[in-house]
């Protein structure tokens, strides 16, 4: 079989080098692992940056030379920002936030590349200066902004970005060969029954304390993303547990098994997917969880689920609309139908 490489652009600003560091190792490791593994397979992961792929130039500013030396022609934009969103360019507040609507424009036209964006909550110093402080505003407006599309996940200490970065990026690479070979795999199949985990089960009741014993409020929304984001660090060994956990009076395990259709979607699990977005039936956090769930179904499962993805992603937004006051929720579901049109024609 000849060789897939499959190419990851890394975007970010110069305070997150160790979690640049911490990705190329990671990239290494999988290559390592999969020849072992899989040769057959031949893919190789290969890591794009401006320090290793572009060279000086005399033209149209650093951001311009980058961006006509590097297409976007990846299959993979991996973006990482903690406390600096990045030097301006005259496009956009950082180089990483243009990288970032170059590769989304790319996207909203031909369904590629696949975006991934992490941030990091690792607790930082009072910023001292205008510039730390502007750094801050515009690293917070970049993420609402990328919320509401369903491209960001979290790491809560730089030590943990490598594991938490692995289990999204070993999915994303799964979504480009199925995509290679959409006739060959058909989507994610039902895992074996399995036991709930106690650190999953222990999330859910963590969960639903903080929402019962905590007013609302933007630190109990930060709070319960937290626990999204640890729930999905366990969805790898909880696939077995969806039927438990889609069945459950408890809340918490509901939002435990849209955490796990999150990275792990479903087509069987569309139409529940969807009813979660009724107002009557869960709360607004858990419905917006739920329509990022159907947004990655629409990223990760093959064209042939496109007529079952359509139907229930409207019915889900005819639901969202009956709150019209979360918007979250409607933004959500209308770019999913947007990658939809993309994806399906």
């Amino acid at each position: 079989m000849a060789e897939r490489t499959i190419k990851i652009f890394l975007s970010t600003p110069s305070d997150v080098a160790e979690e640049r560091r911490a990705l190329a190792g990671l990239l290494s490791e999988i290559n390592d692992v999969v020849t072992f593994l899989a040769p057959e397979r031949n893919v190789n992961l290969k890591l794009i940056h401006y320090e290793t792929d572009s060279y000086p130039d005399i033209k149209s500013g650093a951001q311009g030379v980058i961006n006509d030396q590097i297409p976007v022609d990846y299959d993979i934009h991996f973006g990482v920002m903690w406390k600096r969103c990045g030097t301006p360019t005259t496009k956009a507040d950082s180089g990483t936030v243009e990288e970032f609507d170059r590769a989304l424009a790319h996207r909203e036209k031909t369904g590629k590349p696949t975006i991934m964006f992490y941030f990091g909550t690792e607790e930082i110093s009072m910023p001292t200066t205008d510039e730390e402080i502007n750094q801050l505003k515009n690293v917070m407006k970049f993420r609402r902004r990328l919320e509401t599309i369903g491209l960001t996940a979290t790491y809560p200490t730089r030590a943990e970005f490598r594991e938490r970065a692995r289990i999204g990026l070993l999915r994303a690479v799964a979504d480009v060969l199925r995509n290679d070979l959409p006739s060959r795999e058909e989507g994610a199949g039902a895992a074996p029954p399995a036991l709930l985990g106690e650190r999953l089960a222990d999330l859910a009741e963590q969960y639903e304390a903080l929402r019962n014993n905590m007013g609302p409020g933007s630190v109990r929304t930060k709070r319960m993303t937290a626990l999204v984001e640890e729930m999905k660090a366990e969805a790898p060994g909880a696939r077995g547990t969806l039927a438990t956990l889609t069945s459950s009076e408890s809340t918490g395990r509901r939002l435990a098994a849209i955490a796990i259709l999150q990275v792990f979607p479903n087509r069987t699990h569309l139409a529940w997917l969807a009813d979660r977005l009724d107002p009557d039936l869960e709360k607004p956090f858990v419905g917006y969880h739920a329509a990022i769930a159907l947004l990655q179904a629409v990223r990760s499962l093959p064209s042939a689920d496109c007529a079952l993805l359509s139907s229930e992603i409207k019915r889900a937004l005819d639901l969202a609309r009956r709150n019209p006051h979360d918007p979250p929720r409607i933004s959500a579901l209308e770019y999913a139908i947007r990658e939809l049109k993309v994806k399906c024609g």
